[in-house]
């Protein structure tokens, strides 16, 4: 009897650390399947506060006549100066606005208006322009691209100039939204004769 007892012994002893193995294995695979979700979670609510800065970001405009070019479809006037440009970007979120507005001669607006009008619109609108456009562009002086966020020349332009173009019946412009029936991602382009002046405008929201 003996004998049996150490036969089935020595058959049930390489058990137990196999059953350790499968311990040890679950234990891993609950960690991989539990821990890895919980940590990424973690890593989610903290990386913004470390990595990604909340307040508005700046960023110069390398070549602004390229930009108003694709934007546009408008060739670049070699009359151009550019007063002021920037993109102005909230890191996380990804809202922002790109803002350009330039001087030009009156002889390239008027050959603007007789061209096919951006974006497929039908025709130029006349000034003020329409209240149900929301306010959302700020030309690197209000709203996100604030001077605070932008960059402020010795031409920085002013609320007051923006609320002239916006207000005044001989500005044309189109605007559309780039997004589906919302304004939340759209662009306007203004053409203000009285100052032979170019503003554009794209967000994000």
């Amino acid at each position: 009897m003996n004998e049996v007892a150490n036969d089935a012994t020595e058959i049930r002893e390489p058990d137990v650390p196999l059953r350790k193995r499968y311990v040890i294995l679950l234990f891993l695979m609950a960690a991989l399947f539990v821990g890895v979700p919980v940590v990424l979670v973690v890593a989610l609510f903290l990386l913004p506060a470390t990595e990604s800065s909340s307040e508005p970001q700046f960023y110069e405009v390398a070549d602004p006549g390229q930009d108003f070019t694709l934007y546009t479809g408008f060739a670049w006037p070699e009359s151009a100066r550019v007063v002021t440009a920037g993109e102005v970007r909230l890191e996380f979120l990804g809202d922002g606005e790109y803002y350009l507005v330039f001087d030009t001669d009156a002889d390239t607006l008027a050959r603007w208006l007789q061209q096919l009008v951006p974006w497929n619109q039908s025709t130029w609108q006349e000034g003020p322009v329409s209240e149900e456009i929301p306010r959302y562009f700020g030309f690197g002086v209000t709203g996100m691209s604030a001077p605070s966020a932008g960059v402020v020349t010795e031409e920085a332009i002013g609320e007051e100039q923006i609320q002239q173009a916006l207000s005044s019946p001989e500005t044309r412009y189109v605007a559309r939204q780039r997004g589906q029936d919302s304004w939340n991602n759209g662009e306007i382009l203004l053409l203000d004769p009285r100052h032979n002046r170019v503003w554009y405008s794209r967000w994000d929201l």
